[in-house]
């Protein structure tokens, strides 16, 4: 006869205490799946069993480095945090930016999970308020496109156990990160575009160097020789970040397309950059009617939040709420030291049509 879970979890326990107890500070316990399969349970059994003794100080679990038991009456394993969450954001003009920290803070202050949120405009200013800080269990970090340093990480990583980035623009270090991959997104709306006959599309997005907008330029440029028009690229940037278009920044780029007769010469537009609808709307409206009337617009963004794409402008991205539960998911088990791999976690990306493709007969 199976175990039951509560079974498994008291010989879990008992287990715990005897090897806890002969173990010298410092030594390692087995990793969580080395426990999983020794008492043939699940993942989050272990960490129930493992929960009483990190929140009495026994043993600690770092991301890379397993779990230490520790001896909590030694002030070198008795850690003193300022908080459970600290937020550090780069300060921008999205509002969905801004929008994704206030929907994580209440999120996690309803589990009694305290947070601090910190603006900052360059990292100067931010490793200056760090330095009059203490340690936090984990940080979340939203850069916004921007250059993420190396020295900067490191900074960081003296003040926090662990790192969450809201984006995938910085892979590879030891850190989660949370984002869309837009190349696939920019793909998708290219396809949902060619699939109604369009083959003079073009591609309005910000001219920054960052990694994701800088890949995702490219990758347009590479759909662009599947078409068989002699003129198929029109690549429009503006140089600002995403977020930070004006209606005149937009009216202005697309103004430059226009021939003589004030019309487009392509027949469909991408648009990457802009979160306010109504900006978009606004731009193409005063272009006058042979752009408002002719032209197909695909947005990308959140599928989710209305006033991105007012439900006017088809949309290809991710949906902010699966977003919101998976930074909800990822920051408590960081704050409660729940031993995972850091990863990257790409959002699914979807397609929602509101109207604004106009089909073209083949």
């Amino acid at each position: 006869m199976q175990k039951s879970t509560a079974s498994k979890l008291k010989s879990l326990s008992e287990w715990l205490d005897i090897r806890i107890a002969e173990a010298d500070p410092g030594d390692h316990l087995p990793t969580v799946r080395e426990m999983m399969r020794r008492f043939s349970t699940a993942q989050r059994t272990v960490e129930r069993a493992l929960q009483p003794y990190l929140e009495k100080g026994c043993i600690r679990a770092r991301p890379g480095a397993g779990i230490i038991v520790c001896d909590p009456r030694s002030e070198d394993d008795r850690e003193a945090w300022e908080g459970d969450l600290l937020v550090l954001y780069r300060v921008s003009d999205s509002r969905i930016a801004r929008n994704v920290l206030q929907e994580v803070e209440q999120r996690l202050k309803q589990r009694n999970i305290s947070v601090l949120q910190i603006g900052y405009s360059t990292e100067e200013q931010a490793l200056s308020v760090l330095g009059k800080i203490g340690s936090f269990k984990t940080c979340l970090l939203q850069v916004h496109f921007e250059v993420l340093s190396i020295e900067f990480l490191a900074a960081l990583r003296k003040h926090v156990r662990s790192i969450v980035i809201d984006g995938v623009s910085a892979t590879g270090i030891d850190a989660d990160a949370v984002g869309t991959n837009w190349r696939e997104a920019l793909s998708v709306a290219f396809h949902v575009l060619r699939d109604n006959g369009h083959e003079r599309i073009a591609f309005l997005t910000s001219a920054h160097q960052a990694r994701q907008i800088a890949m995702a330029r490219r990758e347009y440029l590479l759909l662009c020789r599947s078409l068989p028009s002699p003129r198929s690229e029109w690549l429009i940037e503006i140089d600002k970040l995403p977020g930070g278009y004006s209606v005149a920044d937009i009216q202005n780029a697309l103004a430059r397309q226009c021939q003589e007769d004030g019309s487009l010469p392509f027949t469909a537009l991408i648009v990457w950059g802009v979160t306010e609808g109504f900006m978009l709307e606004r731009a193409i409206h005063e272009l006058g009617a042979p752009v408002r009337d002719n032209l197909s617009v695909v947005m990308l963004g959140s599928t989710d939040f209305a006033s991105e794409h007012l439900n006017r402008f088809d949309v290809v991205g991710n949906a902010n709420a699966e977003k919101f539960d998976l930074f909800e998911t990822l920051l408590a088990d960081r704050v409660a030291f729940r031993d995972r791999e850091p990863e990257t976690h790409y959002l699914e990306i979807s397609y929602k049509p509101h109207g604004s493709i106009i089909p073209i007969d083949f």
